[in-house]
């Protein structure tokens, strides 16, 4: 069983893909194809502008996708496929840069650490700088009869 916004994405990618010339669908196997078909949604219902290039029509994600394995796949030369893995391999080393730069453990601790120094210095400016208070314990009238008690048969 599929998400339900990937159901959609194979039913925009069906759609698109009946209205494509032949010799493209032909090249897709039939396996796919009846993968498609299966897992395609019942409920939703494709409304894509066929007069338009595929790249001017508001597609879901997961269509997009979808239609790029396809590409990859079984459309492609292999010059293409090198390229587009390439692509892939790019955007893919890009993302991981910016994640460690996001999450660099060394960063992460000089940000804290540049937190408390403001935090130090914001209260080291303040004059009204409270002392801290000693809070002095108190037992309760129930503890003080219970350690009465204790004392009487000596029970520590």
């Amino acid at each position: 069983m599929v998400s339900v916004e990937f159901s959609e994405g194979i039913t925009e990618t069906l759609d698109i893909l009946k209205n494509m010339d032949k010799t493209y669908t032909d090249r897709i196997p039939r396996k796919f194809i009846e993968f498609l078909e299966n897992n395609k949604s019942t409920n939703y219902i494709s409304n894509l502008d066929h007069s338009k290039k595929l790249n001017e029509m508001s597609l879901k994600e997961k269509t997009k996708d979808i239609l790029a394995i396809i590409y990859m796949k079984y459309w492609s030369t292999q010059q293409e496929k090198d390229e587009f893995g390439n692509l892939l391999k790019e955007n893919e080393r890009k993302y991981q840069d910016e994640l460690r730069k996001k999450y660099n453990v060394d960063n992460i601790f000089q940000k804290t650490n540049q937190l408390k120094q403001t935090i130090i210095s914001n209260n080291t400016n303040d004059e009204n700088i409270n002392d801290i208070a000693i809070v002095e314990y108190k037992k309760s009238v129930f503890q003080k009869l219970v350690s009465k008690i204790k004392n009487f048969f000596n029970i520590n």
